[in-house]
């Protein structure tokens, strides 16, 4: 009990900082569109053709299995915002660990790829639910499911956390991961991705919520009281992992024990710049674990289900739009303290924007190329011109648009963040929701609108289509540099991000 008290204390506290009423209102829309977006899915899950539902039935369980992969690994990308408060303005309060682990799971379902995964489960909830009014036995399995499951992603982050702690603890845990990868490799070359996904253990939930949906009453019962039993029993391993993790030493300090290569002078100002904010990117834990995640999973992903050509137009948007999120929405966050200093230095000011820009706008790329190229290997079919002419636009639609994007967020809201420790964002969880929802929406709508141009068979469309999204974000991005100039914009910015 004292743990929920604290938490609500913190919840109100971080809520009576977001000062703008404009993110108030945002937040609020977001929540409410939420609920709205569950009650639609579940009664639009009943239009679903009879013949489609039992390839939806085949389904189910790798939607499951997927829901689980993405609650395991996002806390330990550490992308989707994880913590209430960064840990050093905390160091004064009595916080229990117990309350640290329960805003860790309040703030998990702030992330748009959960919360699109919940609504994709309540479709196919609702679609093999045999009995219409039975609805509410099926879907209460499934979010005993969600529940459980995102209570279990957070024990694993921060057990990961603890045992990384040590030199032997972080070779295990690469160990782990490169074993894993390396097993997923050898599944799909051998075709043994069906045989896996049959024996998941979502299998059994899946049942569970068939059973509900026919009336099987007992059966139902007793597989949904085991799982709602072991997700009320985790939190308690949740809470002791966290204090475990947290007694570490080491937790939260960032280590840098690599040795300093001295590099050869930079050509020009800008270039110097550019290696200030790429190293801040690539020497930042939770920035590099959330870059790599993102590279590497969607590309798992995309190799073990051999996607079309036509669908692969849409992974760049989805790709730039969780790059973005990484640093992007906060890019002048990268100076942190050091921000007074690098303002002083005899430079064109508005070459810190560039700099800014010049970076995120190469990460969100390098993103793209590992994802796309990953995705080509397996694609199903050869592509054709018209598919490679809108895969090249949508990538660099998407990219340009999800730089201009972030550094009009940048410029007009910055925010304090060191991101020293493993777990920290960019910006505030409200914040991050808030930019979450506005990139993936805006660069799904670019890559289905550039997509047309394949699925007709046209390479001249997918660049009409493209070309007027490229023109409004180089304007958008000029007019933020520009804006950058100004001496006021430029001191709220420099003393926002470096001392709050």
């Amino acid at each position: 009990m004292i743990s929920l008290g604290q938490l609500r204390a913190l919840v109100a506290l971080r809520w009576q900082m977001v000062r703008s009423g404009r993110t108030r209102t945002g937040l609020l829309l977001l929540l409410a569109g939420v609920v709205l977006l569950i009650i639609v899915a579940a009664l639009a899950s009943r239009l679903v053709p009879p013949r489609l539902i039992s390839n939806a039935r085949l389904l189910t369980p790798t939607a499951f299995a997927g829901f689980a992969v993405l609650a395991l690994v996002a806390p330990l990308a550490a992308g989707g915002g994880n913590e209430l408060f960064p840990a050093d303005q905390l160091v004064g309060y009595p916080i229990r660990p117990a309350t640290t682990f329960l805003a860790s799971v309040a703030v998990a379902p702030l992330n748009l790829a959960w919360l699109s995964q919940l609504l994709l489960l309540t479709t196919l909830t609702g679609a093999v639910t045999h009995k219409p009014y039975l609805m509410a036995l099926s879907l209460a399995t499934t979010y005993a499911y969600v529940a459980f499951i995102t209570v279990l992603g957070q024990t694993i982050a921060w057990a990961v956390i603890g045992i990384r702690q040590s030199r032997a603890g972080r070779a295990v845990i690469w160990s782990l991961a490169a074993g894993l990868i390396l097993a997923t490799a050898v599944a799909v070359r051998q075709g043994y991705t069906g045989r896996v996904l049959d024996r998941l253990p979502t299998t059994t939930v899946v049942v569970t919520v068939l059973q509900g949906g026919q009336g099987l009453y007992l059966s139902w019962a007793r597989g949904f009281l085991e799982l709602v039993a072991v997700a009320a029993v985790l939190p308690l391993l949740g809470v002791r992992t966290c204090t475990w993790a947290l007694r570490r030493p080491g937790v939260g300090i960032r280590r840098n024990d690599r040795p300093v290569r001295r590099r050869s002078p930079a050509q020009g100002p800008l270039s110097a710049l550019r290696r200030t904010d790429r190293s801040s990117v690539w020497r930042t834990p939770s920035l590099r674990r959330g870059a790599l995640v993102l590279m590497l999973l969607p590309a798992l992903a995309a190799v073990s289900l051999g996607v079309s050509w036509n669908s692969l137009v849409l992974l760049p948007g989805l790709v730039a739009a969780g790059t973005g999120l990484l640093f992007g929405v906060n890019a002048f966050c990268l100076d942190a303290s050091g921000a007074l200093w690098l303002a002083s230095l005899p430079h064109r000011p508005a070459l810190a924007a560039v700099a800014k820009a010049w970076v995120v706008l190469e990460t969100c790329l390098l993103a793209i190329v590992a994802v796309v190229v990953a995705a080509a290997i397996r694609a199903t079919t050869a592509p054709t011109g018209p598919q490679i002419a809108a895969l090249v636009v949508a990538s660099a639609a998407c990219a340009l648009w999800v730089t201009a994007t972030c550094m009009k967020l940048s410029v007009s809201h910055p925010h304090r963040a060191d991101l020293r420790g493993a777990r920290d964002t960019p910006a505030p969880p409200g914040s991050m929701a808030i930019y979450s929802a506005r990139l993936a929406v805006s660069t799904t709508l670019i890559g289905m609108s550039v997509s047309a141009g394949a699925y007709a068979g046209s390479w001249i469309l997918s660049i009409l289509i493209g070309v007027p999204v490229l023109l409004l974000g180089g304007r958008s991005l000029v007019r933020t540099v520009n804006t950058y100039k100004s001496l006021p914009v430029r001191a709220r910015v420099v003393q926002t991000v470096a001392s709050g």
